[in-house]
């Protein structure tokens, strides 16, 4: 698993004092660095191996600005060519949000999935998400 601590800031919060519903997509995707880092360890977009196929979040309770946000990943599932994540938010002690995402390992020049290498397969695997 992997933490990243972030700071709400005022504009992620709408006119209820709130964060708003599409901040948790940005703040998943950031928390998803270090997997990305596992397929292309210098972030460089190009040449980047990955699509997202899917993503999904469900809300369960609501965040606040001025306080810490901590968004915890696991990895969920592996497949030959896809793997799924599972996140995460949490703010005083509280789950607030989780979500799923579906990443392919894609070659653009072929235009088609293609199969995780085995040793990102081992490195993925070593951060599966265990039920509670």
């Amino acid at each position: 698993m992997f933490e990243t601590d972030l700071t709400v800031r005022f504009s992620e919060t709408d006119g209820a004092g709130h964060v708003g519903n599409t901040v948790m997509v940005v703040w998943f995707e950031e928390a998803r660095a270090p997997l990305f880092k596992m397929f292309m360890p210098t972030l460089e977009v190009d040449g980047w191996p990955l699509i997202l196929a899917s993503y999904q979040v469900d809300f369960r309770a609501q965040l606040y600005y001025g306080k810490p946000v901590t968004i915890k990943t696991w990895v969920k599932r592996i497949g030959n060519s896809s793997f799924e994540t599972y996140q995460e938010a949490w703010q005083n002690q509280q789950c607030c949000a989780s979500g799923s995402t579906t990443m392919v390992h894609f070659d653009y020049a072929a235009g088609k999935a293609s199969p995780i290498p085995a040793d990102i397969r081992d490195k993925l695997a070593s951060h599966l998400y265990q039920e509670k």
